[in-house]
């Protein structure tokens, strides 16, 4: 270097993820692999230690496979059922296996996984077959003993199709390997679609469980969805998303009860309610989105306050105040009323969230997708390249409050009562949260992200005493059926958010340009190429 000339040092970010778009797209697409494999093995895994044949006045006590497993090396074979319950047991086994030797493979770096990946697929097909073997020897023809004694009376239980949709996840996951890291969005959603149809067919012995598919999952996976478009695409903080939720809560509750002596068709209403939502989401948004960051963060958090504080002072006289609005008819269709039916409520929900997914993939897709992104990125910048960045960012805060206003009808609907206790700012966090866990910006993400949020808070929290208690029982330790677990959600949404914030921060299954935004810190690619658009 000549005398004189400074030189300069350009330090490079340290890249240790993927910062190209195919990088990106393949682990995105192992993202979703994954969830598949991890998923159809908590199935296989859960059902093999739950009974599979009851009777009607057992209370859900019976045999499961381990217990008959437990027969065979005790007391010797039942007949050819013992040995077919053997062969689906070491399926699950080496399955297991070889997700811990994938994990490890990870760790250590020291191999590459998913070897043999058509030989597990094969696996998982011979314990499919071994499952319906079991269920036709014993839950039709009751050909052994190898569950106990059972009558003509007693009901195959969940656990039966809870294996075989777990062992066929598997095998599709395995087998269409290729595929799946090709077309990952469509592969997972061929199987959420399949199995979420199933579901009531699956858990129905579970009336319960049914029932909070129908309240709680299907309502929060539209509600992360709807959210995703304002905090995802458009890059818009929302703490008052409750809000919208209310809003088309009240619309259904006020034109279809003896409230007001209106009743219209639930199938308009759902509609009106979206369009009430979108309305005054559009209103909130006008005076507010000049805002950016915290502020409008403050500012949606005031809104979601005022709503349901105005229900609960009976604004008008309209809303029924605390007591909120009762008498909400049930839908129905075709002359067949829902009721309390919750598996009508689920799978009507099932083809909202089906048409929402594919109207918010192509809206992703669109010109108004990638401006959404674009404002995400650098409003200024975006503004700079002619993008009205008002009336863009209105129509998402529009889009994603319709959205809620859907989940909302139907809330309203299947309680048959909705209350402004149901929409405070607790509903905003959780949503949020959902999002947040699931993988900012990216559909598929927040539908896991909402089901997974749902799952723990909405199920297992509430019923956790009651588990606690049984094992106390069993073990002597009498002091857990003294927890109270629901009261530890907030600590719980702390932990998830700390950790996915520290292990993964954009999510579970993060978009393409999300992760390459997080992990490289620099644009190298255009953001069309990134996302699979170029």
């Amino acid at each position: 270097m000549p005398d004189g000339v400074a030189t300069h040092h350009v330090t490079q970010p340290d890249v240790t993820g993927p910062v190209t778009a195919a990088e990106a797209r393949r682990e995105e697409s192992g993202g979703v692999f994954w969830t598949l494999v991890i998923g159809g093995l908590m199935l296989v895994v859960a059902s093999w230690l739950l009974p599979w044949f009851v009777e009607e006045t057992s209370n859900g006590i019976g045999a499961s496979p381990q217990d008959a497993l437990t027969q065979l090396f005790s007391g010797g074979p039942t007949g050819v059922g013992s040995f077919v319950v053997a062969v689906m047991g070491l399926a699950m086994l080496a399955l297991v296996a070889g997700v811990v030797y994938d994990a490890v493979g990870n760790v250590t770096k020291r191999w590459a996984p998913m070897r043999w990946a058509f030989w597990r697929g094969v696996i998982a097909a011979v314990g499919l077959v071994c499952a319906v073997l079991i269920w036709i020897l014993i839950g039709v023809n009751r050909e052994e003993p190898l569950f106990g004694n059972i009558t003509n009376l007693a009901s195959t239980d969940n656990a039966v199709w809870m294996t075989m949709v777990g062992f066929g996840v598997l095998a599709f996951a395995y087998l269409m390997r290729d595929f799946v890291m090709q077309r990952s969005g469509v592969a997972f959603t061929i199987v959420a679609f399949i199995v979420g149809g199933l579901f009531p067919l699956i858990f129905n012995q579970s009336a319960s469980f049914i029932g909070w598919g129908a309240s709680i999952a299907a309502v929060y996976i539209l509600l992360a969805l709807g959210l995703n478009v304002v905090v995802g695409f458009a890059g818009l903080l929302d703490l008052g998303y409750a809000a919208f939720f209310a809003i088309g809560a009240y619309t259904t509750a006020s034109l279809n009860s003896p409230r007001h002596g209106i009743y219209l068709s639930f199938w308009l209403i759902i509609f009106i309610g979206a369009a009430v939502a979108a309305l005054f989401g559009a209103i909130l948004g006008a005076p507010t989105l000049r805002l950016r960051g915290d502020y409008l963060a403050i500012v949606t958090l005031g809104f979601g306050e005022i709503i349901p504080d105005m229900a609960k002072n009976n604004l008008f006289s309209q809303t029924g105040g605390p007591n909120g609005i009762t008498g909400i008819h049930h839908p129905s269709i075709f002359g067949y009323d829902f009721g309390l039916d919750s598996r009508s409520y689920f799978w009507a929900l099932l083809v909202v969230i089906a048409l929402a997914v594919i109207t918010l993939r192509n809206l992703e897709h669109s010109r108004i997708g990638r401006a959404w992104i674009a404002i995400r990125e650098d409003e200024i910048a975006a503004n700079a390249t002619g993008i009205n960045t008002i009336s863009t960012k209105l129509l998402a805060f529009s889009i994603g409050a319709s959205v809620s206003g859907f989940a909302g009808a139907f809330f309203g609907a299947y309680l048959g009562i909705v209350t402004p206790e149901d929409f405070e700012f607790a509903v905003s966090v959780t949503v949020l949260s959902m999002v947040v866990l699931g993988g900012i910006g990216n559909i598929t993400g927040s539908a896991v992200g909402g089901l997974l949020i749902a799952f723990v808070i909405f199920w297992i929290l509430p019923h956790a005493q009651e588990w606690t208690g049984t094992f106390g029982a069993t073990t002597g330790v009498t002091s857990l059926s003294t927890i109270d677990f629901s009261q530890y959600k907030f600590i719980i949404y702390g932990v998830i958010l700390m950790a996915v914030m520290l292990l993964r921060p954009g999510g579970l299954l993060p978009s393409r340009a999300r992760r390459v935004e997080l992990q490289s810190g620099i644009e190298s690619e255009a953001l069309a190429a990134v996302q699979g658009k170029a």
